[in-house]
Formats: structure tokens, sequence, C-alpha cells
């Protein structure tokens, strides 16, 4: 399943923080690369930018359009 960075069958939040800590070498065990890669070009930062939205991340901080 794309987005399922660390396979547990689930996309949220979490699979973001996977593939932030395999972008910075970290060793993280039980992790997908095919399913990280979410727009089939290779695992980088865009993944995660695009992972925060199939996770359905909500900025809490959001207050609305700017006039």
């Amino acid at each position: 399943m794309i987005g399922d960075a660390d396979g547990d069958g689930v996309i949220k939040i979490l699979d973001v923080t996977v593939i932030q800590r395999i972008l910075a070498d970290f060793t993280v065990p039980l992790f997908n690369e095919k399913a990280a890669d979410a727009d089939g070009d290779g695992l980088d930062i865009t993944d995660v930018t695009k992972m925060r939205f199939l996770a359905e991340f909500i900025n809490p901080y959001y207050i609305g359009e700017m006039s």
C-alpha cells in the first residue's frame, strides 16, 4: 500500500516519521521503501510532504485564508 512505510497496514503520521528517519540515515526496522516512495520517483523530502496528506495530517494552527 503506497504510504505504509512501516508496513503495519495503516497509513498514519508515524509513516511520515519513518521516512524522515530514513532520510536522516537512521536504521528503521520493517521499512518498506517501495511503499514510502509516494510519487514513484525515488525517496526524498517531497514524499514526506505527500505522506502528511495521505496520513490526513491537519495543521492545528490553521486559522483561515489570508485577506
